[in-house]
């Protein structure tokens, strides 16, 4: 049986519900940076929205260039002092245009406007849509492995644009000549705005082997039905258009090249799931 695969960017775009009670941080349309302090090798600068026609359509943002090797680059975003109980809930929003997938990371543990804080939070999402604008977001807490926000106030954002250990594949992505990362619409959430069914879908779907030599197998709950599946190289390009199933769930990718992709599936409920390959 062979399945036909449909393709759109769009469909890259976690989807979004509204979030009960927002902060913008800053949305840079003032033309300030809002920078406290930048470290490790990093220049930023306000400059016109590189892409209007996607999910952004506001016409400042915040660009990115890296001019050091360190991992720990980072810029520091001013937040207005604010309260934050350890029973509160908090969301951080912003969103996102790279020419890869960045490992991003935010520490939100500073004690002060003047200190950079000591515990890196990544992502609950991870970025696919490149050289396109997507959310990500991240639970504000006060370590990786903590369940809430305990300091009391949160008064600055440390944000590391490109630690370059968890994204796929690895590594730095940012320079300062020809690859430039870009922030806008920073905001914190009482709600996490990702569709909690994408994600709950995400997390029902495996797929193996992974590395792959020709075809893989896609694993979900028994009432789900894989309706879509596409295949993204890491520049967001698609690959190929027809993908054969040879049994259930199982899709021959033979032909493309060595190197990483990005499979999208979607189910008969509309819900997406993104996973990553390695083909050898």
């Amino acid at each position: 049986m062979t399945k036909k695969i449909t393709f759109s960017l769009t469909a890259f775009i976690f989807c979004s519900v509204l979030a009960f009670g927002q902060t913008l941080v800053n949305d840079f349309e003032s033309g300030t940076t809002g920078i406290l302090n930048i470290g490790g090798g990093i220049t930023t600068s306000v400059v016109a929205n590189p892409n209007t026609s996607g999910l952004n359509t506001s016409a400042n943002c915040l660009e990115i260039k890296r001019t050091g090797a360190q991992w720990w680059v980072f810029q520091g975003i001013d937040v207005t002092d604010m309260s934050i109980s350890s029973s509160d809930t908090k969301f951080l929003s912003m969103m996102v245009n790279f020419p890869a997938q960045p490992d991003l990371g935010v520490r939100f543990d500073a004690p002060d406007d003047a200190s950079n804080g000591t515990e890196v939070v990544r992502a609950v999402n991870s970025y696919t849509d490149f050289n396109q604008w997507q959310e990500i977001v991240f639970e504000i807490k006060d370590s990786p492995a903590a369940t809430a926000f305990t300091l009391g106030t949160l008064y600055r954002l440390s944000i590391h644009p490109d630690i370059g250990y968890e994204n796929v594949p690895a590594g730095q992505v940012l320079n300062n000549t020809d690859a430039f990362g870009y922030i806008d619409n920073i905001q914190i959430l009482d709600s996490n705005p990702l569709s909690t069914s994408d994600l709950k879908f995400e997390n029902s779907v495996s797929l193996f082997p992974n590395p792959v030599q020709s075809t893989f197998k896609l694993k979900t709950q028994s009432n789900t039905i894989v309706e879509n599946v596409s295949i993204y190289n890491i520049l967001g390009n698609k690959v190929a258009e027809n993908i054969i199933s040879f049994n259930d769930n199982e899709y021959d990718i033979s032909g493309l090249q060595s190197g990483v992709y990005v499979v999208e599936i979607a189910n008969s409920q509309g819900n997406t799931a993104f996973k990553r390959i390695v083909k050898n």
